[in-house]
């Protein structure tokens, strides 16, 4: 593993890490029982959630695909910034969710099914984007004894 690979590693670590800590924060925070009707911020949550989940997959491909198809080199100092800022771009999206369901979770006093949906989907999405080494490597195309 590259070092630029490895400092991509911590940064996914740290944001998965946050997930945690949102999780941790709004099940352990006490709200006052009443009247919250925040259906229209629900809903408008839940567009941005689901589309920052599929811009993620889609800013993944084009700023990282040139990494798994051989194009692109992280012995390039360019081209290692792009890993990283691709990367970070990836990530952010992902945990935005999470932090969306957190702010979600706070309007609708700390009920479970407003904040855990959306930090689960952010950790999915985190897990899905994991930056193993194997996959910026370029894939062949043939058979090969």
């Amino acid at each position: 593993m590259k070092q630029v690979q490895l400092t991509v590693f911590i940064i996914w670590g740290a944001l998965c890490t946050s997930l945690l800590v949102y999780a941790g924060m709004i099940s352990s925070m006490t709200f006052v029982p009443g009247r919250n009707d925040a259906s229209s911020l629900s809903s408008i949550i839940a567009l941005a959630a689901g589309s920052a989940a599929a811009l993620s997959f889609v800013l993944r491909k084009l700023l990282l695909g040139g990494f798994a198809d051989g194009k692109l080199h992280l012995d390039d100092p360019a081209q290692r910034g792009r890993f990283v800022a691709g990367n970070v771009v990836v990530f952010a999206l992902s945990e935005g969710i999470g932090a969306l369901g957190f702010v979600n979770g706070i309007s609708s006093s700390g009920r479970v099914d407003a904040w855990l949906p959306y930090i689960g989907l952010a950790f999915i999405l985190m897990l899905l984007h994991i930056p193993l080494p194997s996959r910026f490597q370029p894939k062949n195309e043939g058979y090969q004894r």
